[in-house]
């Protein structure tokens, strides 16, 4: 007896090492995305808790009143 393997087994073998090959690219191209992912979410979790911290002083400066009266100062070039 041979050891060979016939001629349609050696495609499906092709095709099934073909398709583990591919789904081994795909895994880390899903982990990379997912890394991308978090990276942007962290980025957006801070800059909306720094959009939050400047609205916030922009409605302390809108409630104090203006101690000076521009109709009374000089202008800088007197």
């Amino acid at each position: 007896m041979s050891n060979q393997t016939p001629p349609g087994d050696k495609v499906l073998i092709d095709r099934i090492v073909d398709l583990e090959i591919l789904m081994t690219h795909m895994q880390e191209d899903f982990q990379k995305l997912n890394a991308a992912v978090l990276d942007q979410q962290q980025e957006l979790a801070a800059l909306a808790k720094s959009l939050q911290r400047l609205e916030s002083k922009v409605d302390k400066l809108g409630d104090e009143p203006d101690s000076r009266d521009p109709l009374q100062e000089r202008p800088p070039h007197y």
